[in-house]
């Protein structure tokens, strides 16, 4: 078991890790567009239950997704997660297929008592990520072929201070104070390989937000006859203006044969400009239904007003998305110390994204499985989490591009007991 010292150690360790955050997190051509591609509930627990957040509480796991959750850790607890992920995305469009691999530090979070009626949580989690590098090559009569490159990389950091409050034995309230902090880095070339009349152009876009971000949650949590428990939560999050600034370069230049670029003309340029970043209204809710230490299921269902999204007072490509997403966990016998399988805790789930990408006339779709298991360790309330998610994103119909993803997440769950007066004689 960790103790104290080892647990700020550990903080200390995981903090300075998060501080290389900007690296790429993510291969994805649609995390070109809005803030980059959300990064929701990516929790080992929550993902392996098809990311479902809203109704589910537990004493040993932290469920960022619904603030209200945390009046469920146990007065005399202390909670740690960390998690890392791993992924591997096979993009595919009618002209080919390529196939990207890359991991990255997950989640790092924190749960604890403050008084009989208050919970609170802190942490840090991915709110977006940027990645992609696409190239798009035509030919245009009278010109030749023109290359189009876009590149990105970065995103947005989340962290957050939550607190739960419990109003009465079966209902409770909370919010998450987040500051969200990070920088997006987009590039956009046009290469005209052909000709000697065309002056090349390169743009660049680096974005940069810090702003304060809440969002709000309330549980309702009964029991039911034969040890069953039903939760239904909900969770809003307004519309918040963020504040940000970009830098903005356009400039001309010419390729040599060698390779060589050679710059040319500046025919824009903003340095520190500052604007908002519009993020809209979300809100969703859920319901569940547990057997204490045998079963739990849940479903959710959430809207986001994306069509409200602007940048620097510009819109994009986005509208209104909604998500559905069902879950459920198994566990056979705790108490079965002669069999260490029956004491795994087995998760499963699926989730349905109708995104807030429309590109060419055509609303993009996200289908996924997700799988679990929590492996207890002997003799300690600490589990390693391990899950994975399979997934398919977009479609390669009007030269659109189909991602086929496999996720897999390791977390690591510690819970101990802090909070106890020792008594001697």
């Amino acid at each position: 078991m960790l103790n104290k010292s080892g647990l700020l150690l550990l903080l200390i360790g995981c903090l300075t890790a998060f501080s290389s955050m900007a690296q790429i997190r993510i291969a994805s051509p649609y995390s070109r567009f809005g803030i980059g591609d959300l990064a929701d509930n990516n929790n080992a627990w929550n993902l392996s239950m098809g990311q479902t957040t809203y109704a589910i509480r537990s004493p040993y796991h932290i469920n960022y997704g619904n603030p209200a959750s945390y009046t469920a850790f146990d007065s005399l607890s202390f909670v740690f997660e960390g998690g890392f992920n791993a992924d591997i995305v096979q993009l595919s469009s009618n002209a080919q297929t390529v196939t990207r691999n890359y991991a990255s530090l997950g989640y790092v979070l924190f749960g604890m008592p403050i008084t009989k009626w208050w919970r609170t949580s802190f942490g840090l989690v991915p709110f977006s990520d940027v990645g992609y590098n696409v190239m798009n090559l035509e030919y245009y009569p009278g010109i030749g072929y023109v290359d189009r490159i876009y590149r990105g990389a970065g995103g947005i950091n989340k962290f957050y201070w939550g607190n739960g409050f419990k109003l009465w034995k079966s209902l409770s309230i909370g919010f998450n104070f987040s500051y969200l902090f990070g920088n997006m880095e987009r590039e956009s070339l046009i290469i005209f390989p052909d000709s000697l009349n065309f002056m090349n152009v390169d743009v660049k876009n680096n974005v940069t937000m810090n702003d304060i971000y809440f969002n709000y949650g309330i549980q309702y949590h009964g029991q039911l006859k034969n040890n069953l428990h039903l939760t239904a939560g909900a969770v809003v999050a307004f519309e918040s203006k963020m504040s940000a600034q970009t830098d903005y370069l356009v400039n001309t230049f010419l390729s040599s044969a060698s390779g060589i670029d050679y710059p040319k003309d500046t025919l824009e340029y903003l340095e520190g400009y500052k604007g908002k970043i519009i993020i809209p209204l979300t809100l969703g809710g859920g319901i569940g239904l547990e057997k204490t230490d045998k079963w739990l299921f849940s479903v959710d269902y959430r809207w986001a007003n994306w069509e409200k999204f602007t940048a620097f007072d510009l819109t994009d490509s986005l509208v209104n998305s909604q998500q559905i997403s069902a879950g459920a966990e198994f566990l056979p016998n705790i108490n079965s110390y002669s069999n260490y399988f029956k004491r795994i805790r087995y998760r499963i789930g699926f989730m349905f994204n109708n995104t807030y990408l429309k590109l060419r006339g055509k609303q993009l779709n996200e289908y996924a499985v997700t799988v679990g298991l929590g492996l207890p360790l002997r003799g300690v309330r600490t589990a390693v989490d391990l899950s994975a998610q399979i997934g398919i994103r977009g479609t390669t119909e009007a030269d659109l591009i189909r991602e086929t993803y496999v996720r897999f997440i390791i977390g690591f769950n510690i819970y101990e007991r802090w909070f106890i007066k020792r008594k001697y004689y």
